[in-house]
């Protein structure tokens, strides 16, 4: 079994923006509450607003390299490349500073955004060099190498990486991609999509709940009444139109939230005593090999109305992934056009090249089933026509051993 630590459920902003207020009105010039200001402003997506914040903080304590590293984010997020690499300047840094694997990795972002795609690649490489767990370095890494063509060189540094015991979510993504780019479909499909790996499973309902049904019901009434329903989202996010609910526990009901995550760290339990008791040529897959000792549960809510859906992406802090179906409008069929369906498939861009190692796998989603895959697995959700509201519980398994 796993060691869970607490799940992550994020505190509702109002009344932390409330209590920053006030101490900054006493204090309006200490570092720490405008750091903890930008930090309520990016659990928003609100980049303009925490760069501010960030800014101010950093003009007063020019030496705290966390806020500088947040600022240089919102730069890079709102195209202000320029500034981000101004705050970045080796320089303005000690050596040690600025050889910091994430200072290199947020520097690069700004050079390869301006064109500088040579002196950017250097960078990423310093920063893999520094720390080759670094997901981001290995995410730039990678697109760097796939637009300019070399494929040999892809699957070269993706091998390199897993030979130092390298195992999250964006190399066997990248690893994946670049064996079906280098000729090596049957690696390919087990990297990117097996479908024996897609898990459908279902739980009795917490207690005190007589049936699924009613807890259901309870749930989805938390989510929709819930005071912080996000809308807005940078574009390299996957919704599109959908809301989210990041501070789950801030609602009327907690305890719905707290039971519901109880049920699905019990369901993962399940399926990991189940992987480990697999034959030896399962455990040679790199996903089981990634296999977390200790994780906690990161989980949002996710409402979806007709159009509404989540694009193609995946979940590079997560081992495992997965959703819970809480309320859906009719019954979704995986048939023609799969409307609001779940479905996994093959990197978009690597489809489009012909050299998909394997076709897609569709779910259509029923109230109370809890479906299950590898967090490095595309998907997305076929938009759908109906009344109603398609409402789930989404989660990542986030590995703590690493």
């Amino acid at each position: 079994m796993i060691i869970w630590s607490d799940p992550t459920f994020e505190s509702q902003p109002a009344p932390v923006l409330a209590l920053l207020t006030r101490a900054l009105a006493a204090a309006p010039r200490d570092p720490r509450l405008l750091s903890k200001l930008g930090n309520v402003h990016l659990d928003r997506y609100d980049f303009a607003a925490a760069a501010q914040a960030f800014r101010a903080a950093l003009a007063i304590d020019p030496t705290d390299l966390a806020v500088r590293l947040r600022l240089a984010r919102c730069c890079n997020v709102l195209g202000r490349e320029a500034e981000c690499l101004s705050l970045l300047d080796p320089d303005c840094l000690s050596a040690d500073e600025g050889d910091n694997p994430d200072i290199r990795y947020h520097r690069a972002v700004a050079l390869d955004a301006v064109g500088k795609v040579g002196e950017a690649e250097l960078e990423v490489r310093a920063a893999l060099a520094r720390n080759a767990y670094h997901s981001h370095a290995c995410t730039l890494l990678m697109r760097l190498l796939r637009k300019s063509g070399r494929t040999k060189d892809l699957l070269a540094e993706c091998e390199g990486l897993a030979a130092k015991g390298v195992r999250h979510a964006q190399l066997l993504l990248e690893w994946g991609r670049a064996c079906a780019l280098n000729a090596d479909p049957r690696r390919a499909a087990q990297l990117l999509l097996d479908h024996a790996r897609v898990y459908k499973t279902a739980f009795p309902a917490p207690q005190p709940f007589a049936d699924i049904a009613t807890f259901n019901a309870a749930f989805a009434e938390e989510l929709l009444s819930h005071p912080v329903i996000l809308a807005d989202f940078p574009k390299d996010e996957a919704n599109r139109g959908s809301r989210r609910i990041h501070h789950l526990t801030g609602g009327g009901r907690p305890e719905l939230v707290r039971a519901l995550a109880a049920e699905v760290q019990g369901a993962v339990d399940r399926l990991t005593e189940g992987l480990r008791q697999s034959d030896q040529a399962e455990r040679s897959d790199p996903w089981i090999e990634a296999m977390p000792k200790r994780a906690r549960l990161h989980a949002w809510g996710l409402v979806q109305r007709s159009g509404e859906f989540e694009d193609w992406h995946f979940h590079r802090g997560g081992w495992l992934s997965g959703v819970y179906y809480v309320r859906i409008p009719d019954a979704f069929s995986e048939a023609e056009e799969g409307q609001g369906c779940l479905e996994f498939g093959p990197p978009p861009a690597l489809v489009k090249t012909g050299l998909a190692p394997c076709g897609p796998l569709r779910i259509a989603p029923r109230e109370g089933l809890l479906v299950l895959s590898p967090s490095h697995y595309h998907h997305r959700t076929i938009p759908f026509t109906a009344d109603g509201y398609r409402i789930s519980f989404a989660f990542d398994v986030v590995p703590l051993n690493t």
